[in-house]
């Protein structure tokens, strides 16, 4: 009764050869899925992942964040088989920061990943990924590790560790329910219980930054990707038609003297902190 009523409301009626528009499109309207999430809200949980559910993680993780990636997408990089890609994402699985959240029946609906880091884990990011024989593996963890930097926050914040929202997913039958704001949130709230004073998440598509701004973090700069550069050209082409801008967001509880990003703008220029 509802779908009918709603059908009836809202389509455009116009008159094609005598006859109206037929009337099974009215979903490409609202979408059946939508209407019915309406009527009867799913109820959804945060757990931390365990090391059993690792596996698990690493097979959301390849599907709906490294496909959806705008360095694989714009290089149509093939990351799904590389063992090493597996053994980048375990390691950051294994400080035990990261979150599934699940519906009622136990399925994964997002995956958050964090990471709390130091400038030693770029070294060791960057030793691991040249003995890496795929390019295409190693210019992707050299990406990520040059991304980690730029602005280097250990020396901003005078912290030995930043914790990053490093990657976050939700699968599409799930999204716009507002489950990435909710894993951020518990993100946030984790890290900061566990005494880190300074959180960091890097945008780099054109949805991300909006969870960010919804969970009250300050976007410290933003930049374009292109700006990246690799050992001999930039990861990411000017031209790219997935060339975008990557929006550093930082949230941070530093007492005494903390840095003021008005000056800190003032004080260098953002290409020296690219480049």
């Amino acid at each position: 009764m509802l779908l009918n009523a709603l059908t009836k409301s809202f389509l455009p009626i116009a008159r094609c050869t005598g006859k109206l528009v037929q009337r099974r499109k009215c979903h490409s309207v609202f979408g059946l899925q939508d209407l019915l999430r309406q009527e009867k809200p799913e109820q959804f949980s945060i757990t931390a992942i365990t090391s059993a559910e690792h596996e698990k993680a690493i097979e959301v993780l390849k599907e709906h964040y490294l496909n959806e990636h705008v360095l694989v997408q714009s290089r149509m990089m093939r990351l799904n088989d590389d063992r090493a890609i597996d053994e980048y994402l375990i390691g950051l699985l294994r400080q035990g920061n990261s979150l599934f959240i699940k519906t009622e029946d136990d399925q994964v609906a997002g995956i958050c990943v964090s990471y709390a880091s130091s400038p030693v884990d770029l070294r060791n990011l960057r030793n691991y990924a040249f003995y890496r024989q795929d390019p295409n593996t190693k210019d992707f963890l050299n990406f990520t590790a040059k991304l980690q930097e730029t602005p280097n926050l250990w020396v901003l914040f005078k912290e030995p560790k930043i914790y990053e929202i490093k990657m976050i997913t939700v699968k599409p039958e799930y999204r716009r329910q507002g489950l990435a704001v909710m894993l951020v949130e518990k993100s946030m709230a984790q890290a900061f219980d566990q005494g880190y004073k300074v959180i960091r998440m890097d945008c780099i598509n054109q949805y991300d930054y909006k969870v960010a701004e919804r969970c009250m973090l300050s976007c410290l700069t933003r930049f374009p990707l292109h700006k990246l550069h690799g050992t001999n050209q930039p990861y990411i082409k000017k031209d790219s038609k997935y060339n975008r801008f990557v929006r550093v967001y930082v949230e941070a509880r530093i007492q005494g003297d903390q840095p003021d990003k008005v000056r800190f703008r003032q004080r260098q220029d953002i290409e020296s902190l690219i480049e």
